[in-house]
């Protein structure tokens, strides 16, 4: 099903509710509605949420990194328009700033252009998990880059999610990661809020494809050398957890999108205590 290209570029593309298979990255981030990077900061506080809409920062290198890692992975054929080496060139002289400008021109527009370190890095990370059994396993024949649009059953609030792979029911998240342990990956999923984007992602196959998916699996691999990967399962519980922070965060949105007002932090003096880990009773 195709959708509408929005050339304005002060206006975001429009929120039609449904699967989408050919929606450029851009036109997905620019649609406003609830997606599991919008969950983290809202349930932060709305004003923070508006902001990140609002005026996004650009992406770190390390998310430039991740982004190229998973062209490669998901969308080879595209690699080497999307993603260039930049060449070792002296932009102090005349002649290095004559060659960099010739670089640049010859790039795609949007090209993701990585210094050569970064380059060799993101091609052993693509090379190591197409190399991964389980992995190789979960992407072959695999549908990837689906972009699903849906009005909550619950709150009645536009969401929006972008698999990375669908492969017979089963939901496949490439991540990049500085440690892909199992211990340590736990702790970068609570973090980063990843069992919350499992359960959004859930909840759209849920809403849009009509079924709920059989398994949300994690292809983790390391963004440094050796480049290990590591293929994890998350567990019912987890999801269910994420559930419930999927569930606050469209409250909220419901809430700010009904009053108009994106606040803060309570007005309010409250009392606060350390962690539960940091307390110490003297004896």
């Amino acid at each position: 099903m195709a959708r509408q290209v929005n050339d304005t570029a002060s206006t975001p593309p429009p929120f039609i509710p449904g699967l989408f298979d050919d929606v450029p990255a851009t036109d997905y981030h620019a649609v406003e509605a609830l997606s599991s990077s919008g969950v983290r900061k809202l349930l932060q506080s709305p004003m923070h949420y508006r902001l990140f809409r609002d005026q996004p920062t650009p992406p770190t290198a390390q998310m430039q990194f991740g982004t190229a890692v998973h062209c490669g992975v998901l969308e080879p054929d595209t690699f080497f328009v999307r993603v260039a080496c930049a060449p070792v060139v002296d932009k102090r002289t005349n002649a290095g700033k004559a060659q960099w400008l010739e670089f640049v021109a010859s790039c795609a527009p949007g090209c993701i252009v990585l210094p050569t370190a970064d380059y060799i890095r993101a091609r052993a990370c693509i090379d190591a998990v197409l190399s991964h059994p389980s992995a190789r396993r979960l992407l072959e024949g695999a549908t990837v880059e689906r972009s699903l649009f849906w009005n909550d059953a619950e709150y009645n609030v536009p969401c929006k999610a972008r698999f990375d792979a669908w492969n017979d029911g089963v939901l496949a998240d490439l991540k990049t990661t500085a440690d892909a342990s199992k211990p340590e990956f736990a702790r970068s999923i609570s973090s980063f809020f990843y069992h919350a984007q499992a359960a959004l992602y859930c909840s759209g196959a849920e809403h849009v494809l009509d079924r709920s998916p059989d398994a949300f699996v994690f292809i983790a691999v390391e963004s440094e050398p050796p480049h290990a990967v590591a293929v994890y399962d998350l567990g019912n519980a987890s999801i269910r957890t994420g559930m419930h922070l999927i569930s606050e965060a469209q409250a909220r949105y419901s809430a700010v999108l009904a009053s108009g007002k994106w606040s803060g932090y309570p007005d309010t003096i409250e009392t606060i205590e350390v962690p539960r880990y940091a307390m110490r009773i003297a004896a």
